[in-house]
């Protein structure tokens, strides 16, 4: 009897030993930890939109463009200033045979002088540079190859007429201070000869005369020239 009490007693020991160690496992493992790794919700994508992007250009300003008034007008553009002779200089000039060749040649020259003689001077003086450089026209055709060889043979004339006729215009501007209307008007038509020689060697070969409105222009200046000198004992 007292055997079996004691076999009783180990399986009840036993059984205790299995329910305790049972229990304590429990404890140790929180009994909804399995719930909220099942319930807990999986993570949605973000449905927030990114921002937006637009595709077209930005649109161009719509302010409108300023008024063609307010704009800054460029300066207006002022007429040449006009030669302001002297009234004796146009007296002198309306005298002769071409006053408007007169007053356009002696605009470079003039410098508030507008005397009789210094007029003639200046109008001498024009025409000394333009006879210089028809002569210097006669020089550069004459030793062109291909200028004919009748032309160059009357260039080869009119080198040496123009030549004289500088000579000529300087021989009457010589002349104007000591007053010699004789020897100035003398110099100044064997000046207008000397071109109408030239013109003439052209003429009679019956060749076109490369300088046919340069003489022309250069007899006309004489002829002014010859003019303005018949005033001096006038004037």
């Amino acid at each position: 009897m007292e055997e079996q009490n004691k076999q009783i007693l180990v399986i009840v020991s036993i059984s205790s030993l299995l329910f305790l160690s049972f229990s304590a496992e429990a404890i140790c493992v929180p009994k909804n930890t399995l719930e909220i790794h099942s319930h807990s919700p999986a993570p949605r994508p973000s449905t927030q939109s990114p921002p937006h992007l637009s595709a077209r250009p930005p649109s161009p300003s719509t302010q409108s463009p300023p008024h063609a008034s307010s704009l800054p007008r460029p300066p207006a553009a002022t007429a040449p200033t006009p030669f302001n002779f002297s009234p004796s200089v146009k007296a002198v000039c309306e005298k002769t045979d071409y006053p408007s060749l007169c007053i356009s040649s002696l605009a470079p020259f003039l410098a508030n002088r507008d005397s009789p003689a210094a007029i003639l001077e200046m109008a001498i003086k024009a025409a000394v540079n333009y006879t210089g450089a028809t002569l210097a026209k006669a020089k550069v055709l004459s030793s062109d190859p291909s200028t004919s060889t009748i032309a160059k043979a009357y260039i080869a004339d009119c080198l040496e007429l123009y030549a004289d006729a500088i000579d000529n215009f300087n021989a009457a501007a010589a002349a104007i201070p000591s007053g010699d209307i004789g020897l100035m008007n003398s110099m100044l038509s064997a000046a207008i000869s000397d071109f109408s020689t030239c013109e003439d060697g052209f003429a009679e070969a019956s060749e076109d005369s490369p300088f046919k409105e340069m003489e022309s222009k250069l007899s006309n200046m004489a002829s002014n020239c010859l003019a303005i000198a018949a005033l001096l004992p006038l004037m």
